[in-house]
């Protein structure tokens, strides 16, 4: 095959699958084998149906933007081109048009979805009304899944690998505790709770923490009234000392809101 088959823009090509770069814009980790595999049978006797999308990145390197099933099953099956269509694009509307490719198909996984649109709300700085439109999806659904990437990366882990709903998920976000959400995801998976069990789970969790800090916090007061105890103790032992060699000391201690002060007078 000739350089010049596969250098140009805005028409179908065939390029070599080992000049594809990856999309760095993808964020779908599940794959079903079962369906790459019928994709893969599905090549080696029609070949590729339906072109992938890429971008010319650098003189004969290209960077997919969809396709990516397409493109794994023909390295699966060893076959060393396949059809593209090169499109003339910057970053931005590659990942806004990434992000649309898969964002509708049913194996995409709502974190992976969440974590799509984030890319186009804080990496790219599209609005949630221009996502809405991007995506054709309602702008508050939009703004549900933005709120999704709260979660961190190994909450979002477990979300995925426990299989836990998208409408159990949102009321994990009821509280920013990560051991709350590792505690609950463990006990939705465990007994399959439905929405209102989970929603019982979080409140009561969250009041079982609530009631711990505050008596951590009474802990730690008493504490420190312990603390002030012993070293008044101390002080009453150091002025009776000075008191026995002759000389008459007092003290006096004042408590305003943040503070105690601790006044020492001595005759000599």
């Amino acid at each position: 095959m000739r350089d010049s088959e596969y250098n140009y823009g805005n028409r179908l090509v065939y390029l070599p699958v080992d000049k594809i770069l990856p999309n760095p814009y993808q964020t779908r980790t599940n794959y079903n084998k079962g369906s790459i595999d019928e994709l893969v049978k599905s090549i080696k006797n029609y070949g590729v149906l339906q072109p992938i999308g890429v971008r010319l990145i650098n003189k004969r390197v290209y960077e997919l933007i969809f396709g990516e099933r397409r493109l794994m099953a023909c390295k699966i099956a060893g076959i060393d081109s396949i059809p593209a269509i090169i499109t003339e694009i910057g970053d931005r509307e590659a990942a806004a048009l990434t992000i649309s490719e898969n964002i509708h198909r049913k194996s995409l996984h709502y974190i992976e979805m969440a974590e799509g649109i984030n890319i186009l709300y804080k990496g790219f700085g599209y609005s949630e009304g221009e996502i809405s439109q991007i995506l054709n999806i309602d702008e508050a659904v939009v703004n549900e899944y933005i709120l999704l990437n709260e979660f961190s990366r190994d909450i979002k882990t477990m979300l995925i690998r426990s299989d836990i709903p998208k409408d159990h998920a949102e009321i994990l976000l009821k509280t920013q505790d990560n051991e709350i959400h590792k505690k609950i995801i463990e006990k939705v998976s465990e007994y399959n709770l439905n929405k209102e069990k989970t929603e019982i789970m979080v409140k009561s969790a969250i009041k079982e923490k609530m009631i711990g800090t505050a008596e951590t916090q009474h802990r730690n007061i008493k504490k420190k009234f312990t603390d002030l105890r012993l070293f008044t103790n101390t002080l009453k032992q150091a002025i009776n000392l000075i008191n026995e060699s002759g000389m008459t000391s007092n003290y006096e201690i004042e408590k305003d809101e943040d503070n105690y002060r601790i006044s020492i007078n001595i005759n000599v």
